[in-house]
């Protein structure tokens, strides 16, 4: 924003570029970590940064890395800055994985390692330390929980167990209810049904017994023979059906 012709750009521009360059600079970061810890003999700066760069084109197969000025920038920020590796001097330093030597360090025959120079020293031939002496009659206390703590811890156990089991019971009930209630529609929706059928079928019936009294109806006095007969017959049929008085020939 200092610089002169500089655009003004809000929070969510800078977050979009940050999140890019971000990810590129440490992956970089990296790179340029590893080959400072193990530099080759007579390597400067400049040439670590070389090898960084190869490292990182072939690991991310890149041509190059482009923020070079970016990370300059960032690289002294604690996010960046390399970490000292534990025991840079002992058994896991990366120049040193023999394993760590026994040196005298003075007459009394007092053993240290190379390691150890941030612990404090430990001399093999002092006497541990005195301890109270404690009468071998006396028993010793065990810090053991007490009585009221298990009743306690039961009772919350207890507790748990009934509200798990009224949780079990509610759930049964429920399934239960949503039961009954399934079985109550489908009672529901065979009656109706059964009442639709048998309407129909009233339906079907009334059409049929006016159709019979349709043909009872009429005239048949003009017709030959045998169709006469034929329909006299089928009058006597209807009037048996429905129990209906047969109408003089």
């Amino acid at each position: 924003m200092k610089l002169p012709g500089a655009r003004v750009r809000n929070m969510d521009k800078m977050t979009s570029k940050w999140t890019d360059l971000n990810g590129k600079i440490s992956k970089f970061n990296a790179c340029f970590i590893q080959k400072s810890r193990n530099p080759q003999s007579g390597a400067s700066e400049a040439t670590i940064m070389q090898q960084a760069v190869e490292l990182y084109c072939t690991t991310y197969h890149k041509r190059t890395f482009p923020h070079v000025a970016a990370w300059e920038v960032a690289r002294h920020h604690p996010k960046w800055v390399p970490v000292e590796l534990v025991d840079t001097r002992g058994p896991t330093a990366p120049k040193n994985r023999g394993g760590s030597k026994r040196l005298k360090t003075s007459d009394s025959g007092n053993y240290t390692t190379s390691a150890s120079d941030n612990l404090p020293q430990m001399n093999l031939n002092d006497e541990p330390l005195d301890e109270p002496d404690q009468p071998l009659d006396e028993p010793v206390e065990e810090d053991t929980p007490t009585r009221p703590r298990r009743r306690r811890g039961g009772d919350s156990s207890s507790k748990g167990k009934e509200a798990v089991t009224e949780s079990i019971f509610r759930i049964e009930e429920e399934k239960m209810t949503q039961f009954k209630k399934a079985e109550q529609r489908k009672e529901t929706m065979m009656t109706l049904k059964v009442e639709r059928e048998q309407a129909y079928k009233e339906h079907l019936k009334t059409i049929e017994r006016q159709n019979d009294l349709k043909i009872l109806c009429e005239n048949h006095a003009h017709l030959d023979e045998p169709f006469k007969s034929i329909v006299i017959e089928q009058k006597r049929a209807i009037c048996a059906k429905w129990g209906w008085e047969m109408p003089s020939v």
